[in-house]
């Protein structure tokens, strides 16, 4: 067993040098999954399979680019490919949160709602007493349905509501189901991340060598 203290500090220098490389290019090939992820069909994006498909890819990837950087697969690059694989989950639901974002602004600029309400605002009051004290009243409603609407687009415009709306087409539940089902799907993805990469840095472990199999035999 060699020594720690006599690996030569070049040695060290480039250790380090290959994995902050590995690190910087995981990261951008990770980004560029997150991205390719999140732009494909809907149909393909099962609940739960897809973040287990995407922690096998990221792990077997990344463990792919450690092995030809000759990074050595130990715990400190395991701990990193975790990090990896939440950061591109992260991505993928801040990215999926975006277009869905702009989709529901899309609907509710195409809604012709506000704008009536907005019309009927700017009429000039009536002169006579009681035709303004229902003016008044009726005013008071429009603008409470004006803010009604407007409360109604900020919780479909956030996270939760997105997360709520990602496994409507399995169940409606209310917080915090979506939000620990997204949870579960990372862990998920993190599990497999870690099984594709050890499979990938020990691919022949499950099967015997012919000695251990002679030895067996005897």
């Amino acid at each position: 067993m060699t020594d720690p203290s006599l690996v030569s500090p070049a040695a060290t220098i480039s250790s380090k040098s290959s994995f902050f490389q590995w690190f910087c290019i995981g990261l951008v090939l990770i980004t560029a999954l997150s991205i390719l992820a999140v732009h494909l069909p809907e149909r393909l994006k099962l609940l739960l399979v897809f973040a287990v498909v995407y922690g096998l890819i990221a792990g077997g990837l990344l463990t792919s680019l450690a092995v030809k950087l000759d990074v050595p697969v130990k715990r400190s690059l395991l701990v990193s490919i975790l990090c990896l694989t939440v950061f591109g989950q992260s991505l993928v639901l801040y990215l999926s949160h975006q277009r869905y974002k702009e989709a529901t602004l899309q609907q509710f600029k195409l809604d012709k709602t506000s704008l009536m309400l907005n019309r009927m605002m700017q009429g000039e009051p009536p002169t006579d007493p009681e035709s303004r004290k229902q003016y008044d009243q009726v005013l008071k409603q429009f603008e409470a349905a004006k803010q009604e609407r407007q409360d109604k687009e900020q919780q479909l415009l956030a996270v939760s509501s997105y997360l709520q709306h990602r496994i409507s087409s399995v169940a409606r539940v209310e917080a915090p189901w979506p939000q620990l089902f997204w949870t579960i799907e990372l862990v998920f993805s993190c599990l497999a991340a870690i099984w594709a990469s050890l499979q990938v840095s020990h691919p022949d472990s499950s099967i015997p060598h012919p000695e251990e199999s002679t030895q067996e035999e005897s």
